[in-house]
């Protein structure tokens, strides 16, 4: 039979489909002697093809891994045919780093072992991406104390040793008073160097097992363990006032302020975790009311508020069983195609005297009560029962509802999911999505990794709300197999404004494009952050900026008039580059600098260095400029050009500060103008920068994006 042309191509296609694929391949015979290695082995290990072949794997050992990990490798090969994981190896420069591996028993004519080929790719960059946002959302970014979602994991392991061992623990919740005339009196600047002066005071108190954290603002919090009787509480709580109140020198100048404590003592207070900590934030409240600069020993028996919140249930409970909750709808958009790609369904309350409450203002003081489970199904069914309602209309539309962690972690959680979607047979189970946070999955990963299977099989899906506020890592994402991830709206709401929100943002769906997960984008305000989403690749997105949540009955008409903003379809077509996201960084550095000069005229602390302020190589902007900015974009005109004004701002803007120095105020306004039109000519070169890079036509216009 004559061979066609694509038999004698064949090979050849494959021998270059394997030097030019990203993954690394190593190939080794059957007593495992390395054969052929591609391109993309040597430049991943550092060893040539010379170097490999004729060696065996072993070339690569890092010693991260003990026998028993190659035992259970090889039993896999043997019985299964291939293996699949990840793995430590080491360069040949000894540099150890992770990789995903597969390997698979290729075997010949006879039933043996003919090679074994290996694929491999370099996860180094996942990991260390992890590590960041390990950081980032562990850890306030000022005070670099715990944040609230660290605290959070901290005191549940406290308490429950505390509960083991029959130790006292103290939670304890401390509040500066007059925090914030000082802040708006002296600026901001100076308010964050009182607030780290104030955190290093407070460590001096915390042993190595204790906890000191910054909750927001000018609130921190400090768990101590093992206190061995009420006088040593009493002595610490002395000494973190008088270290709170001593007063703080800075730049010369004093500064004094007092602060409000709120203790609460396990197991006294037998409460949950995050009840300790509501009680000392309650018991803080007593203390400012008391007169401040004292503390105040939480009394659950004198406590008002929980005598409230149980009004509240037992008024919710009735609100429930009149038909008094209803749920409203927020449009979800595809930014790109303009296309409607579901709702989320969101609760409210028609209070008879109070008017229509959000769920802020009632289901916080439910949430750890089983009336959020009642609740929590009404809302599953209200939600499938308007499924079909649209459906009949001709309205083919997905519907997200919010799961409370009490509802999702009960045992019967999928026969109550079954039940419901039993009691709507009309209603398509795939136009249902359930949305939980993060900390609820993380309270039994295993439980809702089985619940969330399960449901697949009912066709129900899954989203990840809120992600990125404080539980998120790589492992998590592999644990928990959500189809969708939220970018909370705390981060999309300064994108445009702050680099570490943006930077924040795009690792984000970096991570999401890795764990091949869709992302959504809430909070979405203005046309310009829809742009910006797109180019960082998260291309659905809900917020007020599309639309508000509004009653089912206005759904429709919403729909027929939808139009997507134009700015969306100019940039509809255009895919951006990560390589190129650094420039992003780049512009919002640039208007930092400058504001910083603008905060100094107003009379604020200058806050650049020297080298910041006077060398145009030393500012965040210049280190982009001369390092990645020249090498990606030296042989564009459009950066070049955008050189010389950045040289002229760097010389502007040190005459402004010596002239306010000098006391020369209106000289200085003068070039503060100055500086203002450099920056306007540098946002121009930016822009025309990125429309080449993009490829585009098109301008964003800055001076709605409200930068300045």
């Amino acid at each position: 039979m004559p061979h066609s042309p694509q038999d004698s191509i064949a090979p050849h296609l494959a021998g270059i489909a394997l030097e030019h694929t990203n993954d690394g391949i190593m190939i080794t015979d059957a007593d495992n002697h390395i054969i052929y290695v591609n391109r993309a082995f040597a430049e991943v290990t550092g060893y040539t093809p010379e170097e490999a072949i004729g060696n065996t794997p072993r070339l690569l050992n890092s010693g991260h891994h003990g026998a028993a990990f190659y035992q259970g490798m090889w039993r896999a090969l043997r019985e299964q045919g291939h293996w699949r994981g990840e793995i430590w190896d080491r360069r040949k420069n000894g540099d150890i780093y992770p990789e995903r591996l597969s390997i698979t028993a290729v075997p010949d004519a006879e039933g043996g072992i003919e090679c074994y080929v290996a694929v491999f790719t370099d996860i180094q960059a996942l990991h260390r991406a992890e590590e960041k946002l390990q950081r980032i959302t562990h850890f306030d970014a000022l005070t670099e104390l715990p944040n609230r979602a660290q605290l959070s994991e901290r005191l549940h392991q406290l308490v429950e040793a505390a509960r083991r061992d029959n130790q006292l623990l103290g939670v304890m919740l401390l509040d500066l008073d007059g925090f914030k005339n000082l802040n708006d009196r002296y600026g901001h600047a100076l308010g964050d160097r009182v607030l780290v002066a104030i955190a290093q005071r407070l460590k001096q108190v915390a042993r190595g097992s204790d906890v000191v954290a910054r909750l927001g603002g000018d609130e921190f919090a400090l768990v101590l363990r093992g206190l061995p009787h009420m006088d040593e509480v009493e002595r610490v709580a002395d000494r973190i006032l008088a270290l709170a109140g001593a007063p703080c020198e800075i730049d010369g100048q004093r500064y004094e302020l007092t602060a409000s404590l709120g203790i609460t003592l396990f197991p006294f207070d037998g409460a949950d975790p995050d009840t300790l900590l509501r009680h000392a934030d309650q018991a803080m409240y007593q203390a400012k009311e008391g007169g401040r600069n004292r503390y105040h020993l939480f009394d659950a028996e004198q406590d008002q508020q929980a005598q409230t919140r149980r009004q509240l249930l037992d008024r919710l409970a009735m609100a429930l069983n009149h038909d008094e909750l209803e749920l409203h709808y927020q449009p979800k958009v595809n930014l790109r195609t303009g296309q409607v790609v579901g709702m989320e369904a969101l609760l409210r309350w028609r209070h008879p005297e109070q008017g229509l409450l959000l769920p802020g203002t009632f289901l916080p003081h439910v949430e750890h009560h089983d009336l959020i489970v009642e609740i929590g199904e009404w809302v599953v069914r209200r939600a499938l029962l308007q499924i079909g309602a649209w459906e009949r209309e001709g309205l083919v539309i997905s519907v997200s509802v919010n799961v409370a962690a009490r509802q999702l972690l009960r045992e019967d959680f999928v026969e109550c999911m079954r039940r419901c979607l039993d009691d709507f047979p009309d209603v398509p189970p795939g136009r249902l999505e359930l949305e939980i946070l993060e900390s609820a999955a993380l309270e039994n990963t295993r439980h809702v990794r089985g619940v969330i299977e399960t449901c697949w099989g009912e066709g129900v899906s899954f989203a990840l709300d809120d992600f990125g506020t404080g539980y998120a890592s790589l492992s998590y994402l592999r644990d928990i197999p959500a189809e969708t991830l939220k970018i909370d709206q705390s981060f999309v709401r300064d994108v445009l404004e702050d680099s570490d929100d943006l930077t924040l943002v795009e690792g984000i769906i970096g991570l999401a494009t890795a764990f091949r997960r869709t992302v959504v984008a809430e909070g979405v305000e203005t046309p310009e952050q829809g742009v910006l989403l797109m180019r960082l690749g998260c291309d659905i997105a809900q917020g007020y900026g599309i639309a508000r949540p509004m009653p089912a009955a206005a759904i429709p008409a919403w729909i027929a008039d939808y139009r997507p903003d134009p700015q969306w379809a100019l940039w509809a077509d255009t895919h951006w580059e990560m390589s190129d996201f650094p420039l992003l960084v780049a512009q919002y550095d640039h208007i930092k600098w400058v504001r910083r000069i603008l905060f100094y005229m107003d009379g604020g602390t200058l806050q650049l260095s020297p080298g910041e302020l006077c060398d145009h190589r030393q500012c965040r902007f210049g280190h982009w400029y001369y390092g990645h900015g020249w090498r990606r974009y030296g042989r564009l005109q459009e950066f070049i050009d955008l050189e010389p004004i950045h040289v002229a701002v760097h010389r502007i803007g040190p005459d402004i500060v010596e002239l306010r120095k000098a006391g020369q105020l209106e000289q200085a306004r003068e070039r503060v103008r100055e500086l203002l039109a450099l920056k306007d000519q540098i946002l121009e070169k930016l822009a025309a920068l990125q429309r080449s890079v993009a490829g585009k036509s098109v301008e964003p216009d800055f001076a709605q994006i409200g930068l300045f």
